[in-house]
């Protein structure tokens, strides 16, 4: 892959639970780091559940593969592209040439958000 090709830039989120004054323990995203991307949609699905129809939108972002980018997980991390939030459903390192990665993202882009983020 041209590196001219990575031409989007996406933020990576990282997941912290802070305490306040009291001890109240609250759920925080901030950003890790950013990078360049590759930026290709993959696919876009509507349902309807309980008379909410929700759409899913994923994309699949092409990353070189650095100490940052090799430390992200789907259950600590999420990904910010174009002002939408996206979960991480997985990613997919090069083990052979150590210079790109795959990860594929969706997000919720009309109905109701998850409650637990």
């Amino acid at each position: 892959m041209e590196i001219g090709l990575l031409n989007q830039r996406i933020s990576f989120l990282e997941h912290h639970t802070k305490t306040d004054d009291i001890g109240n323990h609250k759920a925080q995203w901030e950003e890790a780091f950013s990078c360049w991307a590759a930026v290709t949609p993959k696919s876009s699905t509507e349902t309807t559940e309980a008379g909410v129809t929700k759409e899913i939108y994923s994309i699949e972002f092409i990353v070189r593969q650095t100490s940052d980018t090799m430390r992200i997980n789907p259950t600590t991390h999420r990904l910010q592209f174009r002002g939408l939030t996206y979960n991480i459903d997985s990613i997919l390192p090069n083990y052979k040439s150590m210079d790109y990665m795959r990860i594929t993202a969706g997000t919720r882009r009309a109905g109701e958000q998850d409650d637990f983020y």
